[in-house]
């Protein structure tokens, strides 16, 4: 990993090698998995895997090790990509602001996966995970019920194909 002379406010960006980002797809599948075993299968000493593990935590490129859970454990069935578009304030700023503050409400309810705004035109884009079908509709009822709200749109998913990372359900692996 070579430091990268961007500048992020005061964090400092650094450029990951294929070491790294094979350390990181590793930690990705099991978090648990000993450091000697990584080393083994990378064909480096685990004295460089400490190392680099401790460089990708102490440069908050790796935030935190965490369990990942099966959203069927919680009760979720179904899942569907929401795009929600905020407008319709006096002054764009207000709509502006709405978007981040409505995306961070929503953003502390078990059922939603992942969050993202844009601010361009106001949206908000989420992966919503519900009991049923039936759930999930009263959820984006709910969702289009705010005044802040111009339009929702919902287009269903079936399965996680990658990002598995996010939904706890990894597909099983050959490597």
């Amino acid at each position: 990993m070579r430091r990268n002379p961007l500048l992020t406010g005061k964090v400092v960006v650094y450029i990951m090698d294929q070491l790294d980002r094979n350390l990181i797809r590793i930690l990705q599948q099991d978090a648990k998995r000993p450091f000697t075993q990584i080393a083994e299968e990378l064909e480096v000493p685990d004295t460089t895997i400490h190392f680099r593990a401790k460089r990708l935590k102490d440069n908050k490129t790796v935030t935190r090790f965490c369990a990942l859970v099966r959203p069927e454990a919680l009760g979720f069935t179904t899942a569907a990509l929401l795009t929600i578009e905020i407008g319709g304030h006096i002054l764009p700023e207000i709509s502006k602001d709405r978007t981040r503050t409505f995306a961070a409400e929503l953003g502390k309810e078990d059922q939603y996966l992942w969050i993202a705004v844009d601010d361009g035109p106001m949206i908000i884009h989420a992966v919503i995970m519900g009991e049923n079908d039936q759930d999930l509709k009263q959820r984006v009822e709910t969702i289009r019920k705010s005044p802040d709200v111009v339009k929702v749109t919902i287009n269903p998913v079936s399965s996680v194909v990658k990002g598995w990372e996010i939904s706890g359900t990894p597909e099983e692996r050959d490597d």
